[in-house]
């Protein structure tokens, strides 16, 4: 918890900046720049995962700073040389990649509430604002990976990378491979049928003389835009989720719909302007409240399909049926090999650290819902050797190979295109 708000209050420091690091340029690359808030916002990523505090170490966030500008100098350099060669980047990939992130901050500061004030601004806008810097990210690892997909490591290789680097390779983890079904708890119709009276009588107040903004700052649910009277500002399509993005691009302008039910609630929507592909609404949000009822109700079910799995089969099959996680329950619910000491949902890790290896837990509640976890083997970690570790060697091995064969090859291009380096600026972090 303690590193979740030491998160949050770094990067919603970064966004209180935002105006005057927008105008700086930490470099030029060609007719292309670098601006100092995004390399202040990835440098900041960077001291929140590492808990370096860039008041008291202010040396080594300087030289994260340095090697921030470096990466997106060089990602822009990638980017050139890629567009020369025609390397594309299809839609639906760049979807699936911003989708995964978002998963990937959601499960790791524990729910989408806490994710947004991490972010400092809502899912939806962080999706939109970050789309053509994940297209870059992907373009620059396609065209990369491409170039080093012909090197490989001989036996001899990895035998003089682990002789020559075997005192610097830190021991390995521990790592639980491990598959869950997550049933999120969801709203009985009682609770939707009270929000959606909720939301007439809000519309009814509003058309009797209430202002929009005033009936916004005082019911909506939506943290985001509640405080702004509503008013979630000019967004292209593609960002809404389906029922409200149907609205939004139909409803007559300047009128205030009926209540409209998506997966948040429900929403009073008025639509202020409409030029081609965007949109410029408001909307007032009523959530649909989770009763202690339909906190039980979950539970039942999920302990009623642990009761019926009796093998790994059976849970691979209940999680490809019942599991809420859109991500994993094709892949029966895989979760992927967890090292305890960075996972982020600490009732999960608990449960992984003490349950027996092929055994199904006990339903167990977390911010996403109730889960049923089920560990299929662990890989011991410990001091790296030729015999236990041979292919986490050959990949180091490999990566290393790759790795100084990127660092010859950036250099050269680096001489062949204009490239200009600001001095680094940024916001005094406090005392």
């Amino acid at each position: 918890m303690k590193k979740i708000i030491y998160i949050i209050l770094l990067i919603n420091l970064v966004f209180s900046q935002e105006e005057i690091l927008l105008d700086r340029v930490a470099s030029v690359v060609e007719n292309k720049i670098v601006l100092m808030s995004d390399v202040v916002l990835a440098a900041n990523a960077v001291a929140a995962q590492q808990k370096i505090n860039p008041n008291t170490n202010p040396s080594v966030y300087k030289k994260l700073l340095e090697d921030s500008r470096e990466s997106m100098v060089e990602q822009l350099l990638i980017i050139e040389m890629a567009e020369q060669d025609s390397i594309e980047i299809l839609d639906k990939d760049v979807d699936k990649a911003l989708n995964q992130q978002i998963e990937n901050i959601i499960s790791q500061t524990g729910g989408k509430e806490q994710a947004e004030a991490v972010l400092g601004k809502k899912i939806s806008e962080f999706k939109r604002s970050y789309r053509d810097d994940m297209r870059g990210k992907l373009l620059a690892e396609k065209y990369t990976s491409s170039l080093t997909s012909s090197i490989s490591v001989t036996r001899g290789d990895v035998i003089d990378f682990y002789n020559t680097y075997k005192d610097s390779i830190p021991s390995f983890p521990t790592l639980y491979k491990t598959h869950h079904i997550l049933l999120e708890i969801k709203p009985s119709e009682k609770s939707q049928k009270a929000s959606y009276e909720k939301t007439l009588n809000i519309k009814k107040e509003i058309t009797q003389g209430l202002n929009f903004e005033e009936a916004a700052k005082k019911y909506s649910s939506d943290p985001g835009s509640k405080d702004k009277g509503g008013n979630l500002g000019y967004v292209s399509r593609g960002v809404f989720v389906d029922e409200f993005e149907k609205v939004v691009f139909t409803v007559e302008k300047n009128k205030l719909t009926d209540p409209i039910k998506t997966q948040y609630g429900y929403h009073l929507i008025e639509v202020l302007e409409r030029t081609g592909e965007k949109v410029l609404a408001r909307h007032i949000l009523i959530r649909n409240e989770i009763t202690d009822f339909d906190k039980k109700e979950t539970y039942e079910k999920a302990n009623k399909i642990k009761n019926n799995i009796k093998s790994f089969d059976d849970f691979y099959k209940a999680a490809q049926e019942f599991s809420d996680d859109k991500t994993s329950n094709s892949n029966g619910g895989l979760l992927g090999m967890i090292d305890l000491e960075y996972y982020q949902v600490p009732e999960i890790k608990n449960v992984i650290k003490d349950i027996n290896v092929k055994t199904i837990s006990s339903p167990t509640l977390t911010n996403f819902g109730y889960h049923l976890i089920w560990v299929e083997n662990i890989k011991e970690g410990g001091t790296p050797d030729l015999e236990n570790n041979w292919l986490d060697l050959k990949e180091l091995a490999l990566n290393k190979k790759k790795s100084d064969w990127y660092n010859n090859w950036i250099q050269d291009v680096k001489n062949k295109f204009y490239i200009k380096r600001n001095p680094l600026t940024y916001p005094q972090l406090g005392g």
